[in-house]
């Protein structure tokens, strides 16, 4: 079967889509995966796709233009869309991509990986208890970078609220969060709060620091630091199941492991599969890239018809977006 993929976005998510594309074709030849056609901003995308055989949609231009992009990528007739997160921005675009039917996966490329995935299979076998919390955090520190020392021509569209959407840090990393979150408890979040901070904000709608709290069901709780300007970080993403009789934590930065908490003991389990993302050997993975990798990989596979394995979809990105737009706002 051959596939004809079209990138649309040269930033650091297209140049990851195109990368993992490469990955996947030479995992999986019998897919006859073309070389990615790159799509200008602005240009039609029936004007790219014609005379394209099964044509496969990857959305990475900016954020506020995902929504606008998917609905035209289905109405020009691609046979699969792969989109950055997030799917949208807006309560008024997400209902503009409600009902949509084609395969459609969301760049949540975090729940994809060994770690979480094991967790989740864990809880749901009811290895930890009952689950009375999971805490964590995401940090990154571009903003304090940017306070430092603000280069030029670092992102601009950011600073456009037109292109970016309405926030900063709780959108680009919190709906990251909120996706594992709503992985690991098996649910969307019934209601939630966030403390949102803008220091250090290179445009007034540019959070840089954010409080999560979200509220599950039978009472459990998520809490979550959300950052963009913790100096020093780097891609510092890890969280803590805390369950009755055991506790897990992962961390992103250490992605073949996974830490047991039991009583006063702790004890780490390595990653022995390789099934996963791009199929190397523990230890020896991608980092961040693997997650897409993943992705894109089930999404193709998924279209030729072979057995995959869940990625995130279209409707649970949409989930993801709701339930940051119903967050109650405490003041800076």
């Amino acid at each position: 079967m051959q596939i004809s993929p079209v990138v649309i976005g040269r930033g650091q998510a297209g140049q990851a889509m195109l990368r993992s594309l490469a990955i996947v074709g030479l995992m999986h030849p019998e897919l006859e995966i073309r070389p990615a056609v790159q799509a200008e901003r602005g240009r039609p995308l029936h004007a790219v796709s014609r005379g394209l055989e099964n044509p496969v949609l990857l959305v990475a231009n900016p954020h506020a233009l995902h929504a606008a992009t998917i609905i035209e990528g289905v109405k020009v007739g691609f046979k699969a869309i792969i989109a950055e997160k997030p799917a949208c921005v807006s309560p008024e675009q997400l209902a503009t991509l409600e009902g949509i039917q084609i395969p459609v996966s969301i760049c949540h490329g975090y729940r994809v990986m060994w770690g979480p995935r094991t967790v989740r299979h864990m809880i749901a076998a009811n290895d930890l208890g009952r689950i009375i919390a999971l805490d964590g955090r995401c940090w990154q520190s571009s903003a304090a970078q940017r306070a430092l020392d603000p280069a030029p021509n670092f992102q601009l569209w950011k600073n456009d609220p037109a292109l970016s959407g309405p926030s900063d840090a709780l959108i680009d990393n919190g709906s990251h969060w909120i996706d594992l979150a709503t992985f690991l408890m098996g649910e969307p979040a019934q209601r939630g709060s966030a403390w949102v901070s803008y220091i250090n904000a290179e445009a007034p709608h540019r959070d840089t620091h954010v409080h999560l709290d979200l509220v599950f069901s039978e009472a459990r709780q998520a809490r979550a630091s959300i950052s963009k300007t913790v100096h020093g970080a780097g891609n510092d993403l890890e969280f803590t199941v805390i369950g009755s009789r055991r506790s897990a934590s992962w961390r992103f930065l250490r992605p073949d492991e996974i830490e047991i908490g039991d009583g006063a003991e702790r004890k780490t389990i390595h990653r022995k599969d390789t099934s996963m993302g791009s199929g190397s050997r523990p230890f020896h993975g991608l980092g961040w890239l693997e997650g897409y990798v993943e992705i894109i990989r089930q999404t193709l596979l998924g279209l030729a018809g072979k057995n995959t394995a869940a990625v995130p979809t279209l409707a649970e990105g949409l989930q993801v977006m709701n339930t940051i737009f119903l967050l109650e706002r405490e003041p800076d």
